[in-house]
């Protein structure tokens, strides 16, 4: 079992433009209108970066910024754990195409084929030196990596940047992984609650509790990103009355999030 504390949040998914508005829905201030996602350039690259970076990189960073927007800690100073169901996108799409034979792939786009793209683009970017690890657990990677990134903030009494994502895959990889929508969230976990923080979790972890819920508000063409789960998590913080949430960490196990 341990603490930490929330001090900003990003979201991007398509409706959610950012987490006030998230936080108004989870908070039942308003009703969910989908529409389509405009993810924003990351301010952070170069435009030839940009242009070089896969639309899974640009959709990670942009929440990240939209995190550190919404606290004063320099990014600097943060340790990283990025995670996601499958990092690289339609760029692993066309690597496939290329093993079967069917086409090339540039080498501009072949770096963003691993599955620490987005973190390396980040990092270096930033400037932040700082520990990065990057998180697959299929569809519980969000509580993989929350799991991950509050035990570093804990064990190393640093701040530490999370940022769950996902982006769509092409098919006939969509029929293995139907992810259809780019959604993003992004955490700044302090080891100790400060004058900011939105909120202090206390985690531990539990038996299983069965297969994830979803609120009758979110799409059901997005239950198969592992980012949207993570809405859960973000309604402890929206709704100061739900104090307890558990987010699969596999088919025995959970992660219990309980707001202190």
């Amino acid at each position: 079992m341990m603490r930490v504390s929330v001090d900003a949040v990003g979201v991007l998914a398509p409706g959610l433009p950012d987490w006030e508005t998230a936080m108004d829905i989870l908070a039942m201030r308003r009703m969910f209108v989908p529409s389509s996602l405009e993810v924003p350039p990351p301010n952070c690259l170069a435009p030839a970066e940009r242009r070089r970076s896969s639309p899974t990189v640009r959709l990670a960073i942009a929440v990240a910024e939209q995190a550190l927007r919404q606290t004063a800690l320099a990014p600097q100073d943060m340790a990283m754990v990025f995670s996601s169901y499958e990092a690289a996108g339609v760029i692993t799409h066309q690597l496939c195409e290329a093993l079967a034979g069917s086409r090339e792939v540039s080498p501009t786009q072949f770096h963003n084929s691993v599955h620490n793209a987005p973190s390396g683009y980040y990092s270096i970017s930033m400037n932040a030196q700082r520990a990065a690890s990057s998180i697959c657990r299929g569809e519980w990677s969000f509580a993989a990596g929350l799991l991950n990134a509050a035990a570093q903030a804990v064990s190393d009494q640093l701040p530490v940047l999370y940022v769950c994502y996902d982006s769509p895959l092409p098919s006939p990889m969509r029929e293995v992984m139907p992810v259809v929508e780019s959604i993003a969230i992004a955490l700044v976990l302090t080891p100790n609650a400060g004058p900011a923080s939105l909120a202090t979790w206390e985690l531990a972890i539990v038996p299983t509790r069965g297969a994830a819920t979803w609120h009758e508000w979110i799409p059901s063409a997005w239950h198969a990103n592992a980012s949207a789960r993570g809405f859960a998590a973000l309604e402890s913080l929206a709704n100061p009355a739900c104090t307890a949430i558990f987010l699969s960490l596999s088919p025995e196990i959970d992660l219990a999030v309980t707001r202190c």
